[in-house]
């Protein structure tokens, strides 16, 4: 069963990629020579032609102007949103293609932040980016901020993909909005790598205040799409981390964090894997890799009536309030390997007929589990600055120390490990 699927992961991340590792890493100095490259930025003019000495100065002028294979860097600085367009920036239609996607990027080493606080249209939602019905768009280093609803139950979200893809969307943070950070709707294939959403809070939702911000929620989505998620963030929204409610598809976790969220009356969970309404593939559709879920005000990872087949290798659940798993709807066969439950406020709930093997509350390690498996328990650094690679900061949370049991004590998935055997929990350890 594994070799298959270690394959099927393997198609997937080709297919959510989309473009060959040459392109994927392509230097700016490649598209120079080869494409057109346009800048925008705070002190330009958007009657300038959008070269480096004379950029424009809005994301819509740059974003209107982006063709297949060109490059729109965006320099650093605050930009504010048009006063009375409810979006920041909207682009309907745009079509690149494999060889030739759209790339728009923050200047390297500079930090480009849309605020939308500015915007006061009433009547419709305010989103901050929204790309519809676009395809093969490539979205790096931008920052939304301040999108709000204005008036009493309308929608705001900081990013919004609606139809189309595929969409990468990497470095990009959402933060401060009153609605979801990123959200997808019946988008077809997008990959989303080291983005961070957090603080987000619907405050003017009828009946139901806080309930709609999620960190992520990618959903109505149709059995054939597919979602990635490597590296990313979710905290302190007022519903939950990640979402994916009506998704049909398939969505990948992998290295992902969902902590402290639930405020108001939102759910509060950290990984949300359903509804959906469709027959299971006989494939897994839910795959989580060394994820993280903690101090979440609900579950830590919740099948939530996703009538599929799931895959659990190598994550953790600590201290979320509900319980770390609840993962028994349905006997779809899924698989948990290599993950620890710990100090969460109730019973863990899993599949019947689930492959659960190698997990800390598998065998007699289940009783012996405490603070001291583990370098740290504190979880100063979780929200903290990435490292300059955009990699995920590297604390000592949670992280194994040298003497516990929880080192060795896992089973082969196919992934690198030090020692006789994998470790338990995201976290292989290391000798010093």
């Amino acid at each position: 069963m594994f070799v298959v699927f270690k394959s099927y992961v393997l198609i997937i991340y080709l297919v959510l990629l989309w473009i060959d590792n040459a392109t994927a890493q392509s230097s700016s100095q490649e598209f120079n020579s080869n494409r057109n490259t346009f800048y925008v930025a705070s002190n330009g003019n958007d009657n300038n032609p959008g070269t480096f000495e004379k950029p424009w100065a809005t994301w819509q002028k740059g974003f209107n102007m982006a063709g297949a294979g060109d490059t729109i860097y965006i320099r650093g600085g605050t930009y504010y949103a048009n006063l009375l367009d409810p979006y920041g920036v909207i682009l309907s239609n745009r079509k690149g293609t494999k060889l030739k996607p759209i790339h728009i990027f923050n200047y390297p080493l500079e930090h480009p932040i849309l605020d939308c606080s500015t915007i006061k249209k009433s009547s419709d939602d305010n989103i901050g980016i929204y790309l519809n019905r676009c395809s093969y768009i490539y979205l790096k280093g931008l920052s939304v901020t301040g999108v709000s609803q204005h008036t009493y139950n309308t929608g705001a979200c900081a990013y919004l993909f609606e139809h189309g893809g595929v969409y990468k969307v990497e470095n990009c943070n959402a933060y401060n909005n009153e609605g979801a950070g990123f959200q997808g709707y019946a988008t077809d294939t997008v990959a989303l790598i080291n983005c961070d959403s957090y603080n987000n809070f619907d405050v003017s939702t009828k009946g139901y205040k806080g309930g709609q911000a999620d960190g992520f929620v990618f959903c109505f989505t149709s059995k054939n799409s597919y979602t990635s998620f490597f590296g990313c963030r979710a905290w302190y929204n007022s519903d939950d981390g990640f979402d994916c409610w009506k998704n049909e598809g398939t969505v990948i976790f992998e290295k992902c964090w969902a902590f402290d969220n639930g405020r108001g009356q939102g759910d509060g969970g950290g990984f949300k894997l359903g509804k959906t309404t469709l027959s299971p593939s006989k494939i897994p559709q839910r795959i989580l890799t060394n994820c993280m879920a903690f101090y979440n005000r609900f579950i830590g990872f919740n099948q939530n009536d996703a009538f599929v087949k799931m895959i659990f290798y190598n994550n953790i659940a600590f201290k979320n309030k509900e319980s770390g798993f609840s993962t028994g709807q349905f006997n779809t066969n899924s698989v948990y390997k290599n993950n620890i439950s710990y100090r969460n406020g109730g019973k863990d709930y899993f599949s019947v007929n689930a492959a659960n093997t190698n997990n800390s509350w598998n065998y007699k390690i289940h009783k012996s589990v405490s603070d001291n498996d583990f370098i740290s328990v504190d979880t100063a650094g979780v929200s903290g600055k990435r490292q300059k690679n955009g990699d995920l900061p590297d604390i000592k949370f949670l992280r194994l120390a040298e003497k516990s049991d929880l080192i060795n004590a896992g089973v082969d998935i196919g992934n690198n490990y030090i020692g006789k055997a994998p470790d338990l929990g995201p976290f292989e350890w290391q000798p010093k």
